[in-house]
């Protein structure tokens, strides 16, 4: 029955068969919309270059229709009959496309045939159908192949280069549709394209090769020649420009033009030197009449007036670059191209000075030559025509200023300019007006090789002359002005000679094909065969049968295959007996492994949160509370005790615990001698953990009546810097719950807690220290002030509106006595005839050493918060300079009798004699204390002392 049998009712409970239409639906689908999508892509082209075009729209427009109409009539059960329409199509179509139009496209033709019709096939048809439509559809490939080398072109032909690029896009995606299902293809098949690989992969070498020596040897000749050319047409510019140069200056030299601006402004209008110079002018626009637009003289301001373009007169042109250039520099000058703002054309300017008898310059004479002359020189020095063309630049813009492909193209920007950069552009007319579009024509590559011109003056790029098809470039700069002469030239025109050789190697390259398909498959029939009952063995085998056994019939590797599949299959049998049995042993301790990573991530996440925790607590009696009972929750344990070590390290005092029992404990002062009792008293001795379980000799420790549901015990110990300050003391309800992995998992968090507890104990003895030293500090304040103010006569100072003087008496005033007292601000309003007042005490460090007492200069103000702060800051300020003053005080004091006493003992060192120094020292000592009696007695043996 034929592969397309259109009666889907045999099929109806197939797997294969609903596989094959699903398949059917998305290949046909896919077909379609990725024709649709060439279809639209190449419209605009097709529609901008003519119906002559057209052919190829038609075809895929066409594919288009069948593919969709394939999907519909695969989804409604006919997917053969689909398949059929679709790989029918295919084939005809190519046929008819490379009679007809397809010159130098049967390769791209001829994989498209063969990559789709072998993906339909593989896809959507039953295995026996396969490999007869992929060879069908090889043939016809390369039948289309011979049909493009040989057959006369009919004059329809196509542009090769949609067909080239569609065949490109669809080998690839075709490609890997047909990879995915490469695997599923038979032995044989796989053997076949296996050959015709091998056998193909030289050929393709030899071609590539020579190929690439053509390629390299045209490619040379070619840039030989756009160099030539290019550097050809750049002369014959720079020669024009630089003639221009001379004859302006030259005509800048004519005496009637500078004896018409030699004279005064006012009576140059209708003079003879007037009539004269402005022949002179129209004489000079005729010797061009083509190019030149006008010829004018400016006067020393810039102002036109004489000039062949009436419209111009009287206009000052001060600030163009042609009068600037020439009157600052005093030679010709050649302006870029620009707009002319009053005949809007593509212009250049030459200028030169008009100088006087005494050689000053009086003047400018301009020219103005229309940009198509440039053109003109194009045309005349550069090759144009079908395959190359010539373009002069302008390397500032990058502007085309004249282009002999297209002059459309003239004066559009290569690169793509933003509205701001056309704006500006336009502004100094470097381009005409116009909208972004009508203004540029990007050829991103092309703006990229002028640019490097300096470093590389050939390189290729795609042009939109040629519709995008890739050309050789070539460019030179003038000398003269900042342009450049670019080349370019069509890459299919300089790599024609490759198409002939192309078509020679294409021809071995299919010879080689059919001998390779042949001889492989002649070898697959030999090497397919044994290996196919193999695989026969081994679908018995997969379906359960064990005692299927391969037939050895040839002493090689296939032989040596078959008899080592067979000793497989009995020891398969020996291994299926054990490997039940293994598999459940495995997938038990795998279990057990995850329940034990588990429990210890789940740990190591409590010891991670109890951390967090404890780490912000500084308070020692809160941080061993907190402790206990987030241990106690996180992992569920039934009590949980801290021992600190004692001074003595005699004992191990409970300070911290969570159960009623520990709470019993902690009130009577529980505690353990170390070394001694319990896994508590060997744990602080040894500084090693240790686990007691309610088994053997360690029952012994569970004999506590304040714990009597301790079944288990771990004891923990808290070291901090090598040395064991306490214990962490943990105990569970359950049997033998503790394991060494507990205790290397817990003796973590015993160090954090051993580290948060040593920080607590540091923040509270630097806390005490603090304080202390606070006290202290404080108490020597208050003596030293106190001291102070006794030894002073006045003890404040009262000033007023009219003036100061120092206060002996202290003021007795309530609400000085209160800010005294209290330390605070008191602020009073109006009392009785009493002013508001504002008592500030005057503090030192925290101590009250005064008060500033103000009064408000009338009786109806009310005090502010501005005025209050404000108060509050000077006495503060006061505060510091009033304890400043006193150690300067103080400093200066002691310095006095430092030097008092240093005098009055170089005096005594000074006298020799007994006496002598006893009266020196009486008489320092009496002047430096003045009003007392100064008698010196020595020791006497019998007394104890004698007069002096």
């Amino acid at each position: 029955m034929s592969p397309f049998q259109p009666n889907a009712d045999l099929h109806l409970f197939d797997p294969q068969f609903e596989a094959h239409k699903r398949n059917m639906v998305r290949i046909a689908g896919i077909t379609g919309l990725l024709m649709l999508v060439i279809t639209l892509a190449v419209l605009p082209e097709v529609l901008r270059l003519g119906l002559d075009r057209i052919w190829g729209l038609v075809v895929t427009a066409l594919l288009t229709v069948i593919s969709f109409a394939g999907a519909w009539i695969s989804s409604r059960g006919r997917p053969y009959l689909a398949a059929g329409i679709l790989v029918v199509t295919v084939l005809l179509l190519s046929t008819f496309v490379t009679v007809l139009f397809a010159q130098d496209q049967g390769i791209a033709l001829s994989a498209i045939i063969i990559f789709v019709v072998s993906t339909i096939a593989l896809y959507t048809l039953p295995q026996r159908w396969v490999g007869r439509v992929i060879a069908i559809s090889v043939l016809v490939g390369l039948l289309n192949i011979l049909i493009d080398f040989y057959l006369p072109n009919l004059g329809l032909a196509n542009d090769p280069r949609y067909t080239n690029i569609i065949g490109v896009i669809v080998s690839i995606i075709y490609i890997f549709m047909i990879l995915g299902r490469f695997n599923q293809l038979p032995l044989r098949t796989k053997l076949v394209v296996a050959f015709i690989l091998i056998s193909l992969v030289p050929v393709i070498l030899l071609g590539i090769q020579s190929t690439v020596i053509t390629r390299n040897n045209l490619t040379n000749q070619a840039d030989t020649d756009l160099i030539e050319t290019a550097r050809t047409a750049a002369q014959a510019i720079d020669t024009t420009l630089a003639n221009e140069l001379i004859a302006i200056r030259t005509e800048a030299q004519i005496i009637d033009l500078a004896d018409y601006l030699s004279l005064p402004a006012s009576v140059r209008a209708g003079s003879p030197e007037e009539t004269r110079a402005s022949q002179i002018l129209l004489a000079l626009q005729r010797k061009n009449p083509v190019f030149v637009s006008s010829y004018a003289v400016l006067d020393e301001n810039g102002i036109d007036v004489l000039d062949t373009f009436q419209n111009d007169i009287g206009i000052n042109k001060s600030d163009r670059d042609y009068f600037r250039a020439a009157f600052a520099q005093g030679v010709p000058f050649l302006s870029p191209v620009r707009m002319s703002q009053t005949s809007m054309q593509p212009s250049i300017y030459f200028s030169a000075p008009i100088k006087s008898n005494d050689g000053g310059i009086i003047g400018i004479l301009r020219s103005r030559y229309n940009a198509s002359f440039l053109q003109n020189i194009l045309n005349e020095t550069a090759r144009s025509g079908p395959d190359e063309f010539a373009v002069l630049v302008d390397n500032e813009t990058y502007v085309r200023i004249a282009d002999t492909g297209d002059q459309l193209l003239s004066f559009k920007a290569y690169g793509t300019l933003s509205d701001g950069e056309i704006k500006d552009l336009q502004t100094h007319l470097r381009l005409p007006p116009g909208s972004p579009m009508q203004v540029t024509a990007p050829e991103p590559q092309v703006l990229e090789g002028i640019r490097n011109l300096d470093k590389q003056s050939l390189f290729t790029a795609p042009s939109i002359t040629f519709l995008g098809a890739n050309t050789y470039a070539g460019g030179v700069k003038l000398r003269n002005a900042n342009w450049s002469v670019l080349i370019q030239r069509k890459e299919s025109s300089v790599l024609a000679p490759i198409q002939s050789q192309t078509r020679a190697i294409s021809i071995v390259a299919l010879l080689v094909i059919v001998l390779a398909a042949a001889s492989g498959y002649m070898a697959s029939r030999v090497l397919a065969q044994p290996l196919t009952q193999l695989s026969a063995v081994a679908s018995d085998i997969a379906s359960g049968n064990l005692n299927a056994r391969a037939v050895s019939q040839t002493p090689d590797e296939l032989g040596a295959l078959a008899e080592a599949f067979n000793r497989m299959t009995s020891r398969l049998q020996d291994t299926l007996g054990s490997l039940e049995r293994r598999v459940s042993e495995r997938t038990a301790d795998v279990e057990v492994a995850r329940l034990m990573s588990e429990r210890r991530a789940q740990e190591l996440q409590a010891i991670s949160d109890i951390s967090r925790l404890i780490s912000s607590e500084q308070r020692l009696e809160t941080l061993l509370a907190l402790i206990t009972r987030l241990v106690s929750e996180k992992f569920d344990f039934y009590h949980v005790g801290i021992f600190f070590v004692d001074d003595t390290r005699r004992y191990a005092v409970l300070q911290a615990a969570n159960s009623e029992g520990g709470q019993h404990m902690l009130a009577r002062g529980h505690r353990l001698e170390v070394g001694q009792t319990g896994l508590v008293g060997y744990v602080a001795k040894t500084g090693k953990s240790r686990i007691a379980l309610d088994v053997g000799e360690d029952a012994v420790y569970f004999d506590n009546p304040d714990l009597p549901q301790t079944r288990s015990e771990m004891a923990l110990p808290l070291n901090v810097h090598g040395e064991t300050i306490g214990v962490l003391d943990i105990q569970s309800t359950e049997p033998g719950v503790f394991t060494d992995t507990d205790a290397k998992t817990l003796s973590i968090l015993a160090d954090q807690i051993a580290i948060a507890i040593s920080n607590a104990r540091l923040f509270g003895q630097n806390q005490q220290a603090l304080e202390e030293l606070q006290s202290l500090y404080n108490q020597y304040l208050r003596q030293e002030w106190k001291t102070f103010v006794q030894n002073r006569k006045n003890v404040g100072y009262i000033h007023s509106a009219v003036s100061g003087k120092p206060l002996e008496v202290p003021l007795e005033a309530e609400e000085i006595q209160q800010a005294l007292q209290d330390g605070k601000v008191v602020v009073l309003g109006k009392r009785d005839r009493s002013l508001p007042t504002m008592a500030i005490p005057v503090k030192l460090r925290g101590q009250t050493i005064g008060v500033l007492h103000i009064q408000a200069p009338t009786t109806n103000h009310t005090w502010n918060q501005d005025e209050v702060k404000l108060a509050q800051a000077i006495a503060d300020r006061l505060a510091l300079a009033l304890d400043n003053a006193r150690l300067l005080f103080v400093s200066q004091r002691q310095t006095a009798k430092e030097q008092k006493v240093s005098e009055v003992t170089a005096k005594i060192g000074a006298s020799m004699n007994m006496r002598n120094v006893l009266q020196t020292a009486v008489e320092e000592l009496g002047r430096a204390l003045p009003g007392s009696e100064v008698v010196i007695q020595f020791q006497n043996e019998k007394n104890g002392s004698s007069p002096s």
